[in-house]
Formats: C-alpha cells, sequence, structure tokens
C-alpha cells in the first residue's frame, strides 16, 4: 500500500508548485550570479510577448514575472507527461539532469527563434545556462516530483 501511494500520478497542483519553486530557484540563481540582472530580465522576458516596448516601462516587470512563472509550469508539466514516462527506470536526479538540459536547449531554441538572442551561449556563459537549468530548475522540479516516478 505505501509503494502504491509513493507511486501516485502527479497533480496539478503538485506540477504547479513545481514549476513555480523551479522558476523562482533558478531566478534567484541567474539574479544572483547577475547572468540575468533584476529588473531587467523580467523586462526582457516580457519583451518576447510586447516587443521592444517593454522596456519603456517598469509595469512591465510583473508581466515578465507572470510570463516566467507560467513557463516554468508549463516546462513542470512537460516533465510530469513526458519524462516521468519515457524514463521511469532513471533514478530521478539523473532524469533532472537531463531534463536540465532539454529544458535548457529548448528555451535557447525559443529565444533564437524569436531572435531574442543573437547566438547560442559558448564558454562561460554555457556552463552558466547549464548549471542554471539542471542545479536550479531540473533538480528542484524532479526532487519534488521524484515520488510520482
Amino acid at each position: 500500500m505505501a509503494q502504491a501511494l509513493a507511486k501516485r500520478p502527479p497533480g496539478v497542483g503538485r506540477i504547479i508548485g513545481a514549476g513555480i519553486t523551479g522558476g523562482i530557484i533558478v531566478d534567484l540563481f541567474l539574479i544572483l550570479t547577475r547572468t540575468a540582472p533584476f529588473p531587467g530580465v523580467y523586462m526582457f522576458i516580457a519583451s518576447g510577448l510586447v516587443g521592444p516596448a517593454a522596456f519603456s516601462s517598469p509595469a512591465y516587470i510583473a508581466l515578465g514575472i507572470v510570463l516566467h512563472l507560467i513557463i516554468s509550469i508549463v516546462w513542470a508539466a512537460i516533465y510530469a507527461t513526458v519524462f516521468l514516462r519515457l524514463l521511469p527506470k532513471l533514478q530521478w536526479w539523473l532524469n533532472a539532469v537531463i531534463f536540465g538540459v532539454v529544458v535548457m536547449l529548448g528555451m535557447q531554441a525559443l529565444l533564437l527563434g524569436k531572435h531574442l538572442e543573437p547566438a547560442f551561449p559558448t564558454g562561460t556563459e554555457l556552463v552558466t545556462v547549464l548549471i542554471a537549468h539542471i542545479v536550479f530548475f531540473g533538480l528542484p522540479v524532479a526532487y519534488i516530483l521524484r515520488n510520482d516516478l
């Protein structure tokens, strides 16, 4: 019975909580390391939706925060619906590492596709972005949803 309870399917609340937690933790890392300085990072995120106007007013900071949390929740939902089904035999932390790399690649593709980034990160920037998405996003999301494997 305990094993059946431990392997329950993730609920919407757990997925939302995992996404918000991962989004906040990765933001704190990026802001504290000055990789994505506050408040510009949120204006940048908002600019993906509203264009350059996002840099014209601090009111767009709130939009950027909301968009980032929504994106984080969507990634957590992808983890819960895809990764937990495709890679159920892996340890949760190894699943998290693969997930973090996929999130980083997905976000870079999105940014490059919208022409918000001039090029794929290289060198130190690539290492920082990988650490951010694996350690500070992928691991928290997978840790919260680890009993759903």
